[in-house]
């Protein structure tokens, strides 16, 4: 016979070296644990599509904010860049007594999930790269580089800012990542703003220019699975990551598959498509 275990979602603060993260737990207390590592400005309601597709039976999902982001603690100047942020992963799975788990990284979170199979050799199982994990094109910073100078922005409401944020073209459909800005905008006076200050972000993407991805791909050793957005981030802007850097990693990268999603940069992470095919390849057997 079967043994039922209970499903729980919670809202838990970890206290680590580095300061205290912000974090959602749900699925089996017991399962395999899975970490998703957002993007460069995102917070942990990014990796809902993907974790609703995830069997809650099998598996312990935690989402969280990066520090400087979202709900966890804004930390001095210095205290990010890829080392850091894969050092306050670890300790959050020592602190949940995971020795091995999986990891699904969405744009910066795949330069610093590379980063923790680097430094912490043995420790992940699997390896999911969303729409990242090589050099971006130039063109498309433009449009990453400008929502980060709107961070700072009070906007009169949350439906003027919705009403903004459509208009753009890029947070489609609209419903999946209503979700994410319900939890990242904050009330102050004026209006709503971003809880997520610009000082991180922009740490973040100065240490990422100066660093070789590439130097990373051999520490993935385990099965991993990179998946890439077909269309550009806006048209003209070109990709996040190419078509060039995929085919290479699957050549130099041993056990490495590619998954490919008719979607931009901002909408893949959100795709039923991705969440189908990280879903299938976490809950595959060795």
């Amino acid at each position: 016979m079967a043994i039922e275990h209970a499903t729980t979602t919670e809202a838990r603060r970890f206290r680590l070296e580095s300061g205290e993260i912000a974090a959602e737990l749900s699925g089996n207390p017991g399962g395999q644990l899975v970490i998703a590592i957002p993007g460069l400005s995102a917070n942990l309601r990014s990796f809902d599509a993907i974790y609703d597709a995830l069997d809650s039976e099998r598996f312990r999902k935690l989402a969280y904010d990066p520090r400087g982001r979202g709900c966890s603690e804004k930390t001095p100047p210095g205290s990010y860049g890829w080392p850091a942020h894969a050092r306050d992963i670890v300790e959050m799975a020592d602190q949940l007594g995971a020795e091995q788990f999986d990891l699904v990284g969405w744009s910066m979170g795949t330069w610093i999930a590379m980063k923790v199979c680097e430094l912490h050799p043995g420790r992940v199982r699997r390896l999911v790269l969303v729409d990242g994990g090589g050099i971006p094109d130039d063109s498309a910073r433009p449009p990453i580089y400008g929502g980060l100078e709107r961070l700072g922005t009070v906007y009169p409401s949350f439906d003027a800012f919705r009403q903004l944020a459509e208009a753009l073209g890029v947070f489609t459909p609209w419903p999946v990542w209503e979700p994410l800005f319900r939890y990242e905008l904050e009330e102050v006076e004026g209006g709503v703003r971003a809880r997520t200050t610009a000082d991180a972000p922009w740490e973040d993407e100065r240490y990422r220019q100066a660093q070789d991805p590439y130097a990373l791909w051999p520490s993935v050793t385990m099965p991993s699975l990179i998946v890439r957005a077909t269309r550009e981030i806006l048209p003209g802007c070109g990709y996040i990551l190419t078509q060039d850097d995929t085919d290479r990693y699957l050549r130099e990268v041993p056990q490495s598959r590619a998954a490919y999603v008719d979607a931009g940069h901002y909408q893949v992470g959100m795709h039923a498509d991705t969440a189908r095919a990280i879903s299938e390849f976490l809950g595959e057997e060795r």
